[in-house]
């Protein structure tokens, strides 16, 4: 992988990176703080990623340290924070959904997070959770149905 390649997988997957470290930190600060580590870690290392088709989920896996490293450190913060106005184009219907999700027990929350605000498919999120597809499948759905009942 290429420095340039890096460079474009990376700006195409900041967005997502960003809304995943949100639902593990729950502050914006934090949020973008634990990107720019993962982003400042990963390039320091892309050299080593042997299979390209991986970088997102590599680069998630990287995140996900990154924000155990936050909460570690700091004190979590239940308190929801848009400092980059990354949610200024979503619409206010989707606030309840999001509103929803940070109500989920952090486990809940990730699958949801990293499937559909991540954009990753069950395996690539698998792969992330470091545990069977078939078992991010089930809770997927067990989450979708306790999501759906949390917004009647």
């Amino acid at each position: 992988m290429s420095e340039e390649e890096f460079r474009l997988g990376y700006a195409r997957a900041e967005k997502s990176l960003y809304l995943i470290a949100l639902g593990y930190l729950h502050s914006g600060e934090d949020a973008r703080d634990a990107v720019q580590e993962a982003a400042e870690a990963a390039f320091r290392s892309y050299k080593k990623l042997r299979d390209g088709r991986y970088f997102k989920t590599w680069l998630t896996r990287i995140l996900i340290n990154k924000c155990k490293d936050f909460l570690r450190r700091r004190r979590f913060s239940a308190e929801l924070t848009d400092d980059l106005g990354v949610f200024d184009s979503i619409p206010y219907e989707e606030i309840n959904l999001m509103d929803a999700i940070y109500r989920l027990e952090p486990d809940e929350a990730r699958l949801i997070t990293l499937r559909f605000y991540g954009d990753m498919t069950y395996e690539e999120t698998a792969r992330t959770l470091k545990m069977p597809a078939s078992t991010v499948k089930y809770r997927t759905q067990r989450v979708l149905e306790k999501l759906k009942e949390m917004l009647e």
